[in-house]
């Protein structure tokens, strides 16, 4: 089972930068349902850290806030038990992330 790398309706994810999230808030229900999806999402979040940290290479994260639901073009920089974290220190909390995309080096900004 894989963590999908788009959501299913692509579409329904409206694009925000970075500095939105603060205006954001986020329900406790987590928006993977099973389990292994779940540890699935783990790992391929802390594969982004990675290729964030030492490759500077850019993800987009497709999520549900109580707002509505979004995607986010960025770099991570740290996963916690709880949150993706970003420059500034801003955060996500991973129960609200449903779809993580890698993008190539040719597609990046």
């Amino acid at each position: 089972m894989a963590f999908p790398a788009q959501p299913e309706q692509r579409s329904a994810f409206r694009l925000i930068e970075r500095g939105a999230l603060t205006a954001l808030t986020f329900g406790a229900d987590d928006q993977v349902v099973d389990p292994e999806l779940r540890q699935e999402r783990w790992k391929v979040l802390h594969q982004a850290t990675f290729q964030g940290n030492v490759e500077e290479r850019k993800v987009t994260l497709f999520f549900t806030a109580d707002q509505g639901r979004f995607a986010l073009h960025t770099t991570l920089w740290a996963c916690t038990e709880h949150t993706v974290v970003f420059k500034n220190s801003e955060e996500l909390p991973i129960r609200a992330i449903e779809a993580l995309e890698f993008h190539q080096s040719s597609e990046e900004e």
